[in-house]
């Protein structure tokens, strides 16, 4: 019986120990986080991390800005972020857009939450100083700090959906939502050095003939898809091998890397 015992108390330590050394080696959930805030930026480089379907953390040499987090950051990681300047919400559908998890990010770091109409209308209760949450609409421009951000029309169904065009430290970023092409893209033609553009994932109006299009119409010098599959990323790549000039970039979820912009 003695023996019995003890055997017990053995197998449950050993299993104790095994389930400890597993849970040790588990990647941390804001490991990715620290990571990205550690990453130093020079001046004509941008640190990206994208997070899955539209949402991205960008910084440049000074600023930091996240848009369409939806709820793709815990509430550790926002903690290990750091500073971060602006959150862009380009719409109100819940795979871009969560209202408590956006102002659990904007409280962790007091950044200005800019949105667009439908997104702002949920968050109008909970963030109750007006400096800190701007309304956008198709056309108008918001300032804060040194960053620009410039709305434009998205093809898309919601509530007046955005796409931004954000200028921070010399750099120019577009992001496309899940839109399709909008002819107000044409008005940046040449002025986009990074192109955050959808491909599909499910989009109703978002595909890689869609994000062609986009590509063609503001000739970015980089290229990164995102809201959609391997195989659109592959078939949108393979459009852009017609437009001279662009650099396809594809980064993975979760892993921060820093991206040079030539001049």
């Amino acid at each position: 019986m003695k023996a019995l015992y003890k055997a017990s108390i053995a197998g449950a330590a050993t299993i104790s120990i095994a389930l400890a050394a597993y849970l040790y080696l588990l990647p941390s959930s804001t490991a990715p986080f620290e990571e990205f805030t550690s990453m130093h930026v020079n001046e004509g480089e941008v640190g990206i991390m994208f997070l899955g379907t539209s949402a991205f953390i960008i910084k440049t040499s000074h600023y930091t800005v996240v848009i369409d987090p939806a709820t793709k950051m815990p509430k550790d990681a926002v903690a290990s972020l750091g500073i971060v300047d602006a959150i862009l919400i380009t719409h109100e559908h819940s795979d871009h857009f969560d209202a408590s998890s956006t102002f659990d990010l904007h409280h962790a770091s007091e950044a200005v939450v800019i949105a667009n109409e439908g997104a702002y209308k949920s968050l109008e209760g909970l963030i109750h100083r007006a400096e800190k949450l701007i309304l956008l609409l198709p056309g108008e421009t918001a300032k804060t700090d040194g960053i620009v951000i410039s709305a434009i029309a998205s093809n898309h169904s919601g509530i007046s959906p955005l796409m931004y065009v954000i200028s921070m430290d010399g750099l120019t970023i577009l992001h496309g939502s899940d839109s399709g092409f909008e002819p107000g893209l044409l008005d940046y033609e040449g002025k986009i050095d990074i192109a955050l553009l959808p491909t599909g994932g499910g989009s109703p109006t978002a595909s890689p003939s869609q994000a062609f299009k986009m590509a063609e119409a503001v000739m970015p010098k980089i290229v990164i898809p995102m809201h959609g599959t391997s195989a659109e990323y592959a078939e949108f790549g393979s459009l852009l091998t017609s437009l001279q000039g662009i650099e396809f970039v594809e980064v993975q979820a979760q892993s921060p890397q820093v991206i040079s912009v030539r001049s």
